[in-house]
């Protein structure tokens, strides 16, 4: 199934205003090498800032890659972008977690971490692991920790923030033992890593020179710009999309200057500011829209893409939460989003949470089902069984060709939505987020993740170790 939020005309017109932000605002940056790869490549610079020309531009969409592929520890466990499957990736950065125990939010430890991707590596329908924020480890190599931390507990493809250049180094080096090495991990990615540019149109000194690293490395690349309508973006939805565009555009073209045919990821997240609180929102519908609409214009180009997708502002899992969520997923899914993010997270994005986490599970679940695509067989069209069923006044209940359809998956069956009657639900009375939080007690108790080697985990301890001694 697939769907437009903009019309053909529509989408022209975006494109050629994130053009026109490019050629004629253009982009700042402080990052020397970052500036040398653009002028160098034909930008040129005016008042301190950087322009592109359409032939640049134009030029760099030509070889992005329309497909590649980001792998797990475990071999079963591959991400296929560029085919819009929908993949669900839990939420990066949320400095606040919901007690499993207590149910209270209080800071992330390095401990939630590896606990939030143990329950992620045994939900089904999660398929890639970011970190939470983790406050008891130093700040100077966070995300350094944050990539062992996720490598030793779970085998699922992950996705790393880079948040300062400095830890690049490290981090590939994290990559590329666990990999096997350097080749193996150009190979067979494990990770794709992304930099977030600063609205509007900055690419500040981390985020620029974070990029010429990890092309540089030959690992995917994800960008990953997050304006805010009326604040750090223009109001208007459409523009502040436009605006958010054009920024996605600048390193993508980077990336193509350094290495043509590198692959990359354009990843949208406009959100919005309530206006009345000043709070920054990750809520519906702003955020589902600004998301289909981010996610047709990468379709245009043939870039692989993600959307944040399982956001909202409800502090707690309940039914707030689960509507916003399934909302801002769908939207972007309908439209042919490869990944969406944030799974497990409450709050606009601030708090991960293990019971929304086997919520989002579920969703998506629906989601994947919805987007499956339905063929159309002679078997399936059934007519001669409608005609057999009728002309011998019997059932359909009673026909093998629904027990073959029901085995072969016809039916969507959910693992934590309630179907019983109401009587026998009355039993228990158990209520959606109580057995979400049960359900993840039980896998985290349960779960076991396939270890790293002797040999990997002592060049984990190794670089654990220097982390600290150099914070």
């Amino acid at each position: 199934m697939r769907l437009d939020y903009f019309s053909e005309e529509e989408l022209i017109q975006v494109h050629e205003a994130s053009l026109e932000m490019l050629k004629n605002t253009g982009i700042h940056t402080i990052s020397e090498r970052f500036k040398k790869v653009l002028l160098e490549n034909g930008c040129r610079e005016e008042n301190d800032r950087i322009l592109f020309t359409q032939d640049i531009i134009e030029k760099a969409l030509k070889t992005v890659p329309k497909q590649f592929k980001i792998y797990g520890r475990d071999p079963r466990y591959v991400v296929e972008m560029g085919l819009h499957k929908a993949y669900a990736q839990t939420c990066v950065g949320t400095p606040s977690i919901m007690d499993l125990e207590t149910g209270k939010k209080r800071d992330c430890l390095v401990k939630d971490l590896g606990d939030f991707c143990r329950l992620a590596d045994a939900l089904e329908n999660i398929d890639l692991i970011s970190p939470v924020f983790p406050r008891d480890v130093p700040q100077e190599g966070i995300v350094t920790i944050e990539t062992i931390t996720m490598l030793c507990n779970s085998t699922k493809p992950l996705r790393i923030c880079a948040e300062s250049s400095h830890e690049m180094k490290s981090i590939i080096q994290v990559l590329i033992t666990a990999a096997g090495g350097k080749e193996k991990l150009q190979e067979q990615p494990l990770a794709y890593i992304e930099v977030s540019s600063i609205s509007p149109l900055e690419y500040g000194l981390h985020p620029a020179e974070a990029l010429v690293d990890i092309v540089e490395a030959g690992l995917p690349l994800g960008v990953i710009p997050c304006p805010m309508m009326g604040s750090t973006g223009p109001m208007t939805l459409v523009g502040c999309v436009a605006m958010h565009n054009a920024e996605i555009l600048a390193g993508v073209v980077a990336s193509q200057m350094i290495r043509p045919g590198h692959p990359v990821i354009m990843s949208p997240r406009v959100t919005f500011m309530d206006m009345r609180s000043g709070l920054g929102l990750w809520a519906m519908p702003e955020m589902g829209l600004a998301a289909a609409a981010s996610t047709q214009l990468a379709r245009y180009y043939g870039i692989p893409v993600t959307a944040t997708g399982f956001s909202g502002a409800s502090k707690i899992a309940d039914g707030q939460s689960s509507y916003e969520h399934l909302y801002n997923a769908l939207m972007p899914a309908l439209i042919g989003t490869d990944i969406l993010a944030a799974a497990g997270s409450l709050d606009n994005c601030l708090t991960s949470c293990f019971a929304m986490l086997v919520v989002d599970d579920e969703l998506s679940s629906v989601i994947k089902r919805t987007m499956k695509k339905n063929e159309i067989t002679e078997e399936k069209l059934a007519v001669a069984v409608v005609d057999e069923v009728i002309r011998s006044k019997s059932n359909f209940l009673e026909h093998t060709h629904t027990r073959k359809a029901l085995r072969a998956g016809e039916l969507w069956i959910p693992r934590l939505s309630d179907r019983q009657p109401f009587e026998k639900w009355e039993l228990n009375g158990e209520k959606v987020e109580e057995k979400a939080k049960r359900i993840a007690k039980e896998l985290l108790s349960t779960h076991q993740v396939e270890p790293v080697s002797q040999e990997v985990n002592a060049e984990f301890k190794r670089i654990t170790e220097q982390v600290y001694k150099q914070a």
